[in-house]
């Protein structure tokens, strides 16, 4: 895809993304952080209802497990062109310190909104949600134009993509946007064979865990951010 080499392109010319010099053990522990963090930002925004969400149980229900795990794809198409444009802007700031210190602020507050709106859900019923059969298209459509991708790609993710070097960067987004569509096809498949748990309050404590799991990483960008301006 030509996103996607263009984003390689990016991070290996990003003079932002260079590899510093560090012990084997400081560069195992910054990549387990990485990899676990865009583990969880991942799974969180795979199994949190929204317009995605619903499209591709809808697709299952109506069509089939198949079109569902087709519908599951959609961020790969979408979150491409976002992330080029966020390393479009980075790559234009010679000194970003400060600019990373912005990132982690703004997407520190982000994952606190949202582990809060994820905390404060009293149900969760899918089933009232779907609609008219939708197509494939209409999943990248929908994801497209939906806030979320922006939101984290420009503050959360930019956040981590500016101050990692080029293996961690593209680690990361690797795994966020790996995850993300597993968890998607994983809600295709529960929708295809255990509809009810959609509905049910596992699922619902489920999102309870990981809206917790978000607000650790929302308080770690918070202190990262605090880090840069007053120490």
């Amino acid at each position: 895809m030509y996103w996607l080499s263009s984003v390689v392109i990016l991070l290996i010319q990003n003079q932002l993304f260079f590899f510093k010099k560090r012990s084997k053990k400081e560069r195992t522990k910054r990549m387990s952080e990485y990899v676990l963090s865009a583990f969880i930002f991942g799974l969180t925004a795979g199994f949190k209802p929204g317009p995605l969400g619903i499209v591709v149980i809808q697709q299952t229900l109506a069509h089939g497990l198949k079109y569902g795990i087709r519908a599951s794809l959609a961020p790969i198409i979408t979150d491409g062109p976002i992330i080029f444009v966020a390393l479009a802007i980075l790559t234009q700031f010679k000194d970003i310190t400060l600019f990373v210190g912005i990132l982690s602020f703004f997407g520190g507050i982000y994952l606190l909104w949202l582990s809060l709106k994820i905390l404060k859900l009293k149900e969760i019923n899918v089933s009232k949600s779907l609609e008219t059969p939708t197509s494939l298209a209409t999943a990248i459509k929908v994801n497209l134009l939906s806030p979320n991708p922006y939101l984290f790609w420009f503050t959360v993710g930019g956040a981590y993509l500016a101050r990692g070097n080029k293996t961690e960067s593209m680690v990361f987004v690797a795994v966020a946007i790996g995850t993300l569509v597993l968890s998607k096809m994983v809600v295709a498949w529960v929708a295809s064979n255990f509809r009810e748990f959609l509905d049910s309050r596992a699922y619902l404590w489920v999102m309870y865990i990981l809206g917790g799991l978000l607000s650790i990483f929302g308080f770690m960008l918070l202190n990262q951010s605090y880090n840069i301006f007053f120490k």
